[in-house]
């Protein structure tokens, strides 16, 4: 089962540009989650996963073999990345996913891994610490589907997406066999009735009991959905056993971070120890922060505006140190918080402030940025670029500041003067 991934999953993301335009995109959300926790939210909702545990240290990996049966064991490494079954581990050790039905080699294998980097193509280079090892029930799987709930802008409302060819890329199935490819859009107020989750069943190509079982897990999820406030659940594969049990093997979920006032036990699991610490920082002020290589930091209101302005510093022969966007309704608190964000970073040669004020004050921008260099004593040049709600009592308020700020008379000139204030 795959960890809550900080984007919407791949496979996902491509089918929702499919079929007419039928489903549009959703946007980014920044949840992570490990496996095991999300197995253990499913679990928790009555939803078919395989029996699992966690071990975080290696007298409780000796007590597998004494407390938990299973006829083969499959025991995963758990961090926040794919491809951990090719992965490599600093020791040298290859494989972040084992299987095995020995109970014997469980323990081992959990030593290899725990406390130890693992290297896979979706890790930073020097890998990541594993903290935890899953050790799960090892099912067989005679057949694979697929299975979504996503939010459908169309419909305004949840649709059920699902296909019998599951188990691999589904945006493949989707170019190649469209008519693979089942959704049921879903009436928020009446919910997943029993005749939509038995159709979409039909349509996985599940009969008998186990017709019954799939239906039932697909009433489980869409509840499951909807009570977590999330944005998307994918199951890849929803399969069978050759004993016939219908399984949820592996899962993507989204929620929603509008949500989270009322979701406060998921989102207290949120694994942040794999995130760049500035990142972690940023969110507590409501700040959208990622970290680039180059020695120009970047204020800016508004996305689209901070992609420009990365792509302009770069025109003029400069190199962006990372995406800081404080959003329409910053306050002056957030303008120094943004400040230390970005003097935290040794690299930060010069800072380019590039503020459209629209619903945000342009003045409560310039009264941020003037308190931010006197508190952190900044010895670094400010080049401010502002335009829009109030500008010219902002601009007023820079000059008066007695500080050496250098003003810029619009997008192009700040740029300019950003780079050029390196040398």
């Amino acid at each position: 089962m795959a960890a809550i991934s900080r984007s919407l999953g791949q496979s996902v993301k491509k089918l929702l540009n499919t079929h007419n335009g039928i489903i549009t995109s959703c946007q980014q959300r920044f949840l992570n989650l490990q496996e095991y926790q999300s197995k253990k939210l499913m679990q928790d909702h009555k939803i078919t996963v395989q029996r699992f545990c966690v071990v975080d240290n290696l007298k409780e990996a000796n007590d597998i073999a004494k407390n938990f049966k299973a006829d083969e064991y499959v025991i995963k490494a758990q961090i926040l990345a794919g491809g951990r079954g090719k992965g490599v581990f600093d020791t040298g050790f290859k494989g972040g996913v084992k299987l095995t039905k020995n109970p014997d080699e469980v323990a081992n294998y959990i030593e290899k891994m725990l406390g130890n980097k693992l290297t896979t193509k979706q890790t930073p280079p020097g890998g990541v610490k594993v903290k935890k090892v899953m050790v799960a029930q090892a099912l067989d799987i005679s057949r694979e589907t697929y299975f979504a709930i996503l939010l459908d802008r169309a419909t305004a409302g949840p649709i059920l997406v699902g296909s019998p060819e599951g188990g691999m890329d589904i945006e493949q199935v989707a170019e190649d066999s469209p008519e693979k490819i089942f959704r049921e859009p879903i009436d928020i107020e009446v919910g997943c009735t029993r005749e939509i989750a038995e159709r979409m069943a039909k349509n996985l190509n599940f009969e008998g009991q186990k017709l019954v079982d799939c239906a039932d897990q697909i009433e489980k999820l869409y509840n499951f959905f909807i009570k977590v406030d999330a944005t998307q659940v994918e199951i890849n594969p929803l399969g069978e056993t050759p004993q016939g049990q219908v399984v949820c093997f592996d899962a993507k979920i989204n929620f929603d971070d509008n949500a989270a006032f009322r979701q406060k036990e998921i989102f207290a699991l949120d694994d942040n120890s794999e995130t760049d610490p500035r990142e972690v920082e940023a969110q507590k002020y409501e700040l959208n922060y990622v970290g680039m290589d180059g020695n120009i930091g970047c204020l800016v209101n508004g996305a689209g505006l901070a992609m420009a302005t990365m792509d302009i510093i770069k025109h003029h022969g400069g190199e962006p140190a990372n995406f800081l966007d404080c959003g329409g309704g910053v306050t002056e608190g957030q303008v120094l918080q943004a400040f230390k964000l970005l003097t935290a970073d040794p690299r930060v040669e010069a800072i380019l402030v590039n503020v459209f004020g629209g619903i945000v004050d342009c003045a409560v921008i310039a009264n941020g940025i003037v308190k931010a260099c006197k508190n952190i004593d900044l010895k670094i040049p400010v080049v401010v670029r502002l335009e829009g709600t109030n500008v010219d009592n902002a601009k007023a308020l820079l000059e008066q500041s007695g500080l050496s700020l250098i003003t810029a008379s619009d997008f192009g000139d700040a740029a300019v003067k950003a780079v050029a204030a390196l040398n």
